[in-house]
């Protein structure tokens, strides 16, 4: 049955729906803007902080809302932020740095609205990704898409934070693949074309993990190709694909 259920994921990484059921995404208006594209091409094709930090630089001369120009500002930070801690010369001050400005926009956003919630998790998770010591910033993230998921389970990024949250941690820490690979179905399945390039690479990364807990290397390295194949550069699914081949 667990084969299935995975299979039955890789047919819709080739099919998605074109149709979309109670599904809203708030950061949608991110995916039409030419520099956000640019800004994710250097950081997430090209691997290459300096042309990524350059392309952020730029949005500044956008014609956005405060609130937008704020979500934008942090979002990108966080993209950034990781790319400096996961190149191969980390430059971990570099990324605090990008986080902390980050942190300072959100007083910005609406402390009880989806942007806010949403943010914060993302922001408080590349902490933890930083410096895993610091373990009060990993239960806020948790904690914080908890709350995103309960109050804003309409929300794309709220579902597939939840399902990322679920796969990745331990069984002891409240991780369930089952529910996990479920959540990321429901997204393909029912947000269909609403969903940015940014989140259906997420998907098809967190079903590769999925598989690889299931022990199914040969669906869990046609995810991970499929997630490379939209970002080519991700030093974490290098990992997992390295593990996988070993075991092929």
């Amino acid at each position: 049955m667990r084969k299935t259920v995975v299979l039955l994921g890789l047919l819709l990484l080739f099919t998605p729906a074109l149709w979309a059921k109670d599904f809203a995404d708030d950061f949608a208006f991110l995916s039409p803007l030419p520099s956000y594209q640019a800004f994710l091409d250097a950081a997430k094709h090209d691997g290459d902080a300096r042309k990524a930090k350059a392309m952020q630089e730029r949005f500044t001369s956008l014609d956005l809302s405060d609130e937008q120009a704020s979500v934008l500002f942090i979002r990108s930070s966080v993209i950034l932020a990781r790319l400096y801690a996961e190149q191969k010369d980390a430059n971990k001050e570099q990324a605090l740095s990008l986080l902390a400005e980050a942190e300072r926009e959100l007083s910005n956003l609406d402390e009880d609205g989806f942007y806010h919630v949403m943010l914060s998790g993302e922001i408080d998770g590349i902490h933890y990704l930083v410096n895993p010591r610091n373990l009060s910033k990993g239960i806020r993230s948790n904690a914080a898409i908890k709350e995103a998921y309960k109050a804003f389970p309409d929300q794309i990024a709220a579902v597939l934070a939840k399902a990322n949250s679920l796969v990745y941690a331990p069984a002891f820490a409240g991780g369930d693949v089952d529910k996990a690979l479920s959540l990321y179905l429901l997204l393909l399945e029912e947000a269909g074309s609403q969903l940015s390039t940014w989140d259906r690479a997420s998907i098809y990364s967190g079903i590769g993990v999925v598989a690889m807990k299931r022990k199914e290397w040969e669906t869990a390295k046609q995810y991970f190709l499929a997630a490379k194949a939209l970002y080519s550069f991700d030093p974490a699914i290098d990992g997992y694909l390295s593990e996988v081949e070993e075991k092929l």
